[in-house]
């Protein structure tokens, strides 16, 4: 008897594991990379970096040098894995809803997808090869806050079109498969980021290097 109901509890146990699987509910977490931008050395190499753009806002001006000290580039480390920053040369690309934007030469984002991998976003969620993201960057924010905190701490007032945020708030993408020697980038703050939703992958040959943290 007691044979038969660990058989028993095995399979149901495995039915429920296809179960998850199958409706999309593995995941994929990054525990490694922290959200906090760290106060960093320079090596002699290191390249120090102004940014003035808000694309990596999570609400505290988040590698915004207007705020914070500069940022720390090593120019060495170009082997990068998921939720790395880097500091890249920015591809040519037109956006066709903003056909006047003009990207910087040099830009930084987030890696999000890695060689191999197929990126998609649903409702405002990355997945990877199906699987959810779990991490702090994996969702659209607005300085840090999803949908549900935004609408409750911002006055109606300051937050602007409601059905503009909610749209944002449930942006989708089409899979993009990452193609050998490129990556997926991501700002972190998307509503204001020119990345891998416009451009598509980032080919590495483009990519000046790691962003560290701001200068000690």
């Amino acid at each position: 008897m007691k044979k038969i109901f660990l058989i028993g509890l095995l399979v149901l146990l495995s039915a429920c594991s296809s179960k998850v699987a199958s409706s999309g509910m593995e995941t994929i977490t990054d525990n490694d990379t922290k959200p906090k931008v760290e106060l960093v050395e320079p090596y002699e190499s290191s390249l120090l970096l102004e940014w003035h753009i808000d694309n990596m806002d999570r609400g505290d001006h988040d590698y915004e040098t207007s705020s914070h000290p500069d940022l720390v580039v090593d120019p060495n480390d170009k082997n990068v894995k998921r939720g790395d920053v880097i500091y890249f040369k920015s591809p040519d690309f037109t956006i066709d809803s903003n056909p006047n934007f003009n990207m910087p030469e040099f830009y930084i984002s987030r890696v999000v997808g890695l060689e191999g991998e197929t990126v998609e976003i649903k409702n405002g969620q990355v997945f990877i090869d199906g699987k959810k993201l779990d991490t702090f960057y994996s969702a659209a924010l607005n300085s840090g806050m999803g949908q549900e905190e935004y609408f409750e701490k911002v006055e109606p007032a300051n937050r602007g079109e409601e059905e503009s945020w909610k749209e944002y708030f449930a942006t989708t993408m089409e899979p993009i498969k990452v193609e050998k020697n490129t990556v997926f980038v991501l700002g972190d703050n998307w509503w204001r980021s020119a990345d891998s939703r416009y451009f598509g992958v980032l080919p590495m040959e483009n990519v000046e290097g790691k962003v560290l943290g701001y200068k000690k």
